[in-house]
């Protein structure tokens, strides 16, 4: 079968996926997880009929623009085909005004745009000084106000929340992406009340939310809980209780968990309100955003009181992006150093017995995870549970002992994305708390995590990187296996230390005895099979 890629004719293999039959002749296409689980290959076809099978888990509307996926395609006619590519900057916008809402939170305004259009409870992309994106809930009716609204809250060494709180100003401009998340409010999909539930800058979606609930004809009650340690958090306080004396729909409730800081406030948590007063709730539709541990708990406890019913509830997440400033230790990816050693929260690991334990388990689950488990093909699961034990070691430890690739080279064929690296963190969040870690030791392992973020996500591959130069990736070369892993020939596991043939392009490793049976049909730079 035959297809065509731009002005390149490619002859498929009997039970060849397109994406297969592209790489063998060594087309520059994007892909990442090669199993229909990334996205990443997402490509259309303009003249031919795609099976069904390649546009499994694709929205409705993208199938009917003929989108597949070319890593799960093996067509039964001819196609004409073309990558999908990811979505640049939509609009480059003059900041209006910015202004402090708290000590540590910077409001920011950009004008109305229609390429910028989201929905209550979505969020946007600012592109930083870096190159990379971050989102930022709106906390505006852009088409109402004729303004996006932003609430940034600067992250302790964070390179993008710092550049926005501190170096931002009136007239300068910044590169927007589309708008996005899943927390999108239906108002007329509901059916009774309406729970918020925010910490910190997890408010800014509620607002647009509680505002279009509040300006509609129903008569269903509007709860809203907005959570911070002390009342210095509470950004928004005179004006949500102003609007709670004002309109008799609406009920607003501090809460304030850190001791002494509670007056005029509920003193506790917001689930520790939840708990005491959910029954005067009913069954209402839950929105929540803010702080991962407290978004996790949330949901977990309003999916119990239903006891198996429906629940109408979406969620937002806010896991850091921040990237911690130059320290003494080890250096991270691209030249960045990494966050200082934890002593203390190795020793809260038992000196390393609960990290083994927690990897232990999450391995396990990410190796049998549908999004997850095709990164780990061809890579022992045992080999792999040492190999981020030894490094997040070296890292809490502060030692030189990890010989073992960094974040960068050793994600760098990979296309994660944002929502992927977050789903990631919350398997092993889920993890560290079956082993009794409480939100502070938590926190403290995500420091560490939060830093490599910027290494690993990404939307399309980025070369190796040796020595501070780049590593071309095409053919094959002769190396020494310092990891170990699983031949992608025979299925033998290789051993560390072991020659074998690596293929730079597609990360496949090959031991000497299946390179010189040529199991692919490549050849290397130098004319030997892959």
């Amino acid at each position: 079968m035959e297809v065509q890629f731009r002005q390149h004719r490619v002859a498929l293999r009997e039970g060849e996926t397109v994406l297969a039959g592209l790489l063998r002749q060594g087309l520059p296409v994007r892909y990442s997880c090669r199993a229909g689980s990334c996205h990443a290959c997402l490509m259309r076809a303009s003249d031919g009929r795609v099976p069904a099978e390649a546009q499994k888990g694709l929205k409705a509307d993208l199938v009917r623009q003929g989108f597949f996926l070319p890593c799960r395609c093996i067509p039964e006619e001819p196609l004409r085909i073309d990558q999908f590519e990811a979505d640049p900057p939509v609009a480059s916008l003059p900041v209006i005004e910015t202004f402090m809402l708290a000590e540590d939170i910077r409001c920011i305004r950009l004008p109305a745009d229609r390429a910028v259009d989201p929905l209550p409870g979505q969020h946007i992309g600012i592109v930083g000084p870096d190159g990379h994106p971050r989102r930022y809930s709106v906390a505006s009716l852009p088409r109402r106000d004729g303004h996006l609204e932003l609430h940034v809250r600067k992250v302790p060494g964070g390179r993008v929340s710092g550049w926005l709180v501190d170096d931002l100003r009136a007239g300068d401009r910044l590169d927007v992406l589309p708008p996005g998340g899943a927390m999108v409010h239906d108002r007329d999909a509901m059916d009774g009340a309406l729970l918020l539930v925010a910490t910190g800058t997890g408010l800014a979606p509620m607002i647009p939310i509680l505002r279009e609930a509040l300006a509609g004809p129903e008569t269903r009650p509007v709860w809203l809980l907005h959570g911070a340690q002390g009342p210095e958090g509470l950004y928004a306080d005179a004006w949500l209780r102003t609007l709670d004396a004002t309109h008799p729909l609406f009920h607003y409730r501090a809460c304030c968990s850190r001791q002494g800081h509670s007056k005029g406030c509920f003193p506790g948590r917001v689930t520790d309100w939840l708990m005491q007063y959910w029954p005067s709730l009913g069954t209402p539709s839950v929105r929540v955003a803010g702080r991962p541990g407290m978004v996790e708990a949330v949901v977990e406890f309003c999916r119990r009181q239903v006891d198996g019913a429906s629940l109408d509830v979406l969620a937002d997440p806010f896991h850091p992006h921040g990237e911690l400033p130059p320290v003494a230790g080890d250096r991270g990816g691209q030249g960045r150093r990494a966050p200082p050693p934890d002593p203390e929260l190795w020793a809260r690991l038992g000196n390393g017995r609960i990290l083994r334990e927690v990897l232990r388990d999450f391995y396990d689950l990410a190796f049998e995870d549908e999004r997850l488990g095709p990164y780990f093909a061809g890579v022992t699961r045992q080999r792999l549970r040492e190999k981020q034990y030894s490094f997040l070691r070296s890292l809490m430890l502060g030692r030189r002992d990890y010989m073992g690739q960094r974040p960068r080279n050793a994600h760098h064929w990979m296309v994660i994305s944002d929502d992927l690296f977050d789903y990631r963190i919350r398997l092993l969040e889920g993890c560290m708390r079956d082993h009794g870690l409480t939100d502070e030791w938590i926190g403290r392992w995500h420091v560490y995590e939060a830093f490599f973020r910027a290494d690993i996500v990404k939307a399309e591959p980025l070369p190796r990187q040796v020595g501070g130069r780049e590593v071309v990736q095409q053919g094959t070369e002769e190396a020494r296996l310092e990891d170990g892993g699983v031949c992608d020939g025979c299925g033998r596991i290789i051993e560390c230390g072991e020659r074998v043939r690596f293929h730079l392009r597609l990360g496949a490793v090959y031991c000497l005895a299946c390179s010189r049976r040529d199991p692919s049909g490549d050849t290397g730079r130098d004319g030997s099979a892959v």
